[in-house]
């Protein structure tokens, strides 16, 4: 390998460090956060939190309040003049039917002692773990009296019954709040303070404080301050939160009956004592020094990690800079699954050694309280390693079109379609939909198994793989129905399109695949051939057109002399009754040849609709009157009757008076020809939907042995002996002049029964 090749390798390598290096800030970033930071709080404090805004503040003030009310409550118990009276009376019992003993403190902290139970520097109750015998734990002292809790209310009988041991704990209890505030904030500096007072008719009853002779304004001007008067139902206070149970506080420690009482807290934030809120606000302090250290680690980390990354995932299997070919590790040529399955083993394994091996270094390293959050960081980490590695291999897989090539899903899809590829789609359908169904049972019955072992924490990562392959499983076959759906849409747009007359559309094969990609194909095929075949009967129909023009066109001219010469004959009036005869066979004769080649060039141009159309509007009665005046006396030479039942009022049609005129004159004279004698021809007209149908019927001459679509057809003819002198075409050219015009032309056959009906939209004027 050449040097330029390494550099691009020891770059990587740089990357990769350098990603390691950002990761760590990152990972250090959110420990600092996570530890020093007010849990709910957000990142807003940063910028205007204080100490005595914050939760920890007030819930210290609570604190101390609920504290200094039950100092209020015991301080009269536990002090004579001032200080703790060893001989003040704690309670009274009764053993039995014995006489009424009083405890003193002095008798009950001796007790307590030889039970093993005392205070420690806390003021907390704390014992030796004495095991107690019966005789400590019966309950078979009888109280008269708490001194500590006078207005004791007795729910049962037997709740006035308890133990010694029992009695001796509440009053080290009620001791330990008498020694929290008399040692916090009265025998220590403290910056806290508080006044409360009971007055009776301005006399005072007892006064609680710490402040001296400091008056309740002056409290105030402290710093942060909660104060109420019996007289007012509003708190004063500039405190964030309201104490809680202040109120009822004052109202329990009325124990004389005082007529009035007052109450202020207040704590100096300048905080000048060394006491506990001292150290909280400069914790506090610290705290979000320590914040802003942890975002600007996160946030650089997570910077150099995205750069690093994207750098890597550029560069990941290429060996040059010019990038001209990958290259694949031994890892990345085994099959996809396989490379999924191993990265998940391979985190597993790695989850279980940190377990067994990382969690000891921690508990060495960390301080008990950050256990758990260090051994989910360190988890994290494992798991982004883990599957990191996994994910470069996937990526460079899928830089080489190796990630679904070389996957047994893709190998097994190329099996799967060669098996199913010859079956009907209803078969594949169903073993598709089977397959579906066993796999979301398996997938949903491991889920469930994993579910019960949930506690495990690699059977909870082995669920989220598997309910992610499932998601990606639901995914796929949705697609792939909502393919081979559009695939088959498309197929029948094709269809419609050709079968609406678009024989010469052809569908985009791109997209299609298996069976849909056949069917395409020959449905390409198809509208090709029907293109072809169509193209073939117009050029043939053109043909035809042509030749029937052509020479109808050679035969006029010849024609035109015959008649011309056959004319000039009979002006020599030969003599001779056989040569007259002879001529008026040639004129008549000629004449009708002239009458047939007239009706093939109207005929071809009527069918190929090379007709010039002049629309107008027109009175179908008027000219159906018309024409019956000049047939009638036409028909009257074969004895036949015209009857028309035609209304009175005008009714207007859009057509051509030409061409609807030629239309009449065929279809009058297709009845002249062709009805039996002596036999009535009817005509009709009416008005049916917004169109007008001209109706003429007659009985034929001779039996009508043929369809009547077969009668529009050129040269065809009822009378198929040939006896009359029809060309069989005046009822092609009348069908095909009507249907030029937008009009519709039938024709109706019942027995002998010969009907023509023509129906063109009524116009309104």
């Amino acid at each position: 390998m050449k040097l330029k090749d390494y550099s691009l390798q020891i770059r990587k390598n740089i990357a990769v460090l350098l990603h390691i290096v950002f990761l760590t800030l990152a990972v250090g970033g959110i420990s600092i956060i996570y530890l020093n930071m007010q849990t709910g709080s957000g990142i807003s404090w940063l910028l205007n939190g204080r100490y005595e805004e914050s939760e920890q503040f007030q819930a210290q003030v609570q604190e101390d309040l609920n504290h200094i009310f039950k100092y209020v409550t015991y301080r009269d118990v536990f002090e004579t003049n001032g200080s703790l009276d060893l001989s003040n009376q704690m309670f009274s019992v009764t053993r039995g039917e014995g006489p009424e003993i009083i405890y003193t403190l002095e008798e009950v902290l001796r007790y307590a002692k030889s039970q093993g139970f005392y205070l420690n520097d806390q003021f907390e109750v704390v014992n030796d773990m004495f095991i107690y015998g019966n005789a400590a734990t019966a309950k078979d002292q009888r109280v008269n009296w708490r001194a500590y809790n006078p207005n004791m209310v007795l729910s049962e009988p037997g709740d006035a019954f308890t133990s010694l041991l029992e009695l001796s704990q509440e009053v080290l209890s009620c001791l330990s709040e008498y020694y929290i505030v008399n040692y916090r904030m009265m025998a220590n500096p403290s910056n806290l303070y508080f006044l409360i007072s009971y007055t009776d008719d301005n006399e005072l009853v007892s006064l609680y404080t710490n402040a001296g002779d400091m008056t309740s304004e002056q409290l105030k001007g402290l710093g942060r301050y909660c104060a109420l008067d019996s007289d007012s139902i509003i708190i004063e206070t500039n405190l964030e939160t309201v104490p809680a149970n202040i109120t009822i506080g004052m109202e329990n420690n009325n124990l004389y009956d005082s007529t009035d009482y007052h109450i202020t807290i207040a704590i100096d934030t300048d905080y000048p004592a060394d006491d506990i809120y001292s150290e909280q606000a400069s914790a506090y302090k610290q705290m979000r020094n320590r914040f802003i250290e942890g975002l600007l680690s996160l946030a650089v980390g997570m910077i150099g990690c995205l750069i690093t990354l994207y750098y890597l995932i550029l560069m990941s299997g290429y060996r040059t800079e010019e990038q001209s070919s990958l290259y694949l590790h031994g890892f990345d040529t085994i099959t996809t699954e396989s490379g999924i399955l191993l990265t998940g083993l391979l985190t597993l394994f790695m989850l279980f050694l940190g377990e067994k091996v990382g969690y000891k270094l921690i508990h060495l390293l960390i301080r008990e309280d950050s256990w758990r959050f260090a051994e989910r960081m360190m988890r994290a980490v494992i798991i982004y390693t883990c599957c990191m590695t996994g994910a470069f291999s996937m990526l460079r897989r899928y830089k080489s079109r190796q990630l679904w090539e070389n996957s047994i899903l893709h190998h097994l899809k190329q099996n799967m379609d060669l098996y199913f590829e010859e079956r009907s789609f209803s078969r594949r359908l169903f073993w598709f939909y089977m397959a579906f169904v066993s796999i979301q049972a398996v997938s949903i019955g491991l889920i469930a198994v994993c579910y019960k072992f949930r506690m495990f924490p690699p059977v909870k990562i082995l669920a989220l793989i598997i309910l992610l392959g499932l998601i990606i499983i639901d995914y796929r076959t949705f697609h792939h129905m909502f393919d081979t759906s559009r695939q088959k849409d498309r197929i029948a747009d094709a269809i419609l399109k050709i079968a609406g007359g678009d024989t010469a559309y052809q569908m985009d094969l791109r997209g299609l695949s298996g069976k849909e990609l056949r069917m395409g194909t020959m449905l390409n095929s198809i509208g090709t051939g029907l293109e072809r075949a169509l193209q073939e009967q117009v050029k043939s129909e053109r043909l035809k057109a042509d030749l029937i023009t052509n020479v109808s066109h050679d035969i006029k001219t010849p024609l035109t002399s015959i008649i011309n010469y056959v004319d000039l004959l009979k002006r020599e009036n030969l003599p001779g009754e056989r040569v007259q005869e002879y001529l008026n066979v040639l004129e008549q004769k000629s004449q009708r040849l002239k009458n047939l080649t007239e009706d093939l060039v109207e005929a071809s141009k009527a069918s190929s609709g090379n007709v010039k159309l002049e629309m107008a509007t027109l009175d179908i009665v008027e000219m159906i009157w018309q024409t019956n005046g000049e047939f009638e006396g036409k028909f009257s030479t074969r004895n036949l009757e015209l009857v028309s039942g035609l209304p009175d009022n005008s009714i207007f049609i859009e057509a051509d008076g030409r061409h609807l005129w030629r239309v009449l004159e065929n279809v009058y004279n297709n009845a002249f020809k062709y009805a039996m004698e002596h036999s009535r021809v009817y005509t009709d007209l009416a008005v049916t939907d917004n169109n007008v149908y001209f109706t003429i019927k007659n009985v034929s001459e001779s039996p009508l042995n043929v369809q009547g679509n077969d009668l529009t057809e050129r040269f065809v003819r009822g009378d198929v002996s040939r006896t009359t002198e029809g060309s069989g075409l005046g009822l092609s050219i009348a069908q095909s002049l009507t249907r030029l015009q937008g009009g519709s032309f039938d024709i109706i056959i019942d027995g002998d029964l010969f009907k023509v009906k023509i129906g063109f939209a009524v116009k309104e004027r």
